[in-house]
């Protein structure tokens, strides 16, 4: 039991980070580098399906524990145009690819979900 314990009494990375800390990496990306980067990550995993984390960074209020980047507003005209440029982003990574993902997990964090509208959270299925 005490190797179990010193074993996973290290720091680690916070939930948050995606992908964790110690995967950053500081060097120059160009665009080719990046689009190599997820054909590579297709082609490592052999599938088309994929994990999606969505940051939705803003809050009517401020939780007391919270860590993550976030915006503290009442004003929901933002969601609108966040929203669109969440999806043209997705557009972005589907047009470098031959094939549709299968969106297997949707993970919606930052701020939180429920400052969105569902009629704005809906939008992200399509």
């Amino acid at each position: 039991m005490e190797t179990l314990i010193q074993k996973y009494n290290v720091s680690g990375p916070r939930y948050t980070s995606y992908p964790t800390v110690p995967f950053w990496k500081n060097n120059d990306l160009n665009q080719q580098e990046w689009i190599n980067s997820i054909h590579a990550n297709f082609k490592f995993f052999n599938s088309n399906e994929i994990s999606i984390y969505i940051h939705l960074p803003y809050c009517e209020s401020l939780c007391t524990f919270c860590g993550c980047h976030k915006r503290i507003t009442k004003n929901h005209a933002l969601e609108t145009p966040y929203i669109d440029a969440v999806i043209q982003e997705w557009k972005t990574y589907t047009s470098l690819l031959d094939f549709k993902p299968i969106i297997r997990e949707l993970h919606l964090g930052g701020g939180t979900p429920t400052f969105f509208q569902p009629n704005e959270l809906k939008r992200l299925r399509t």
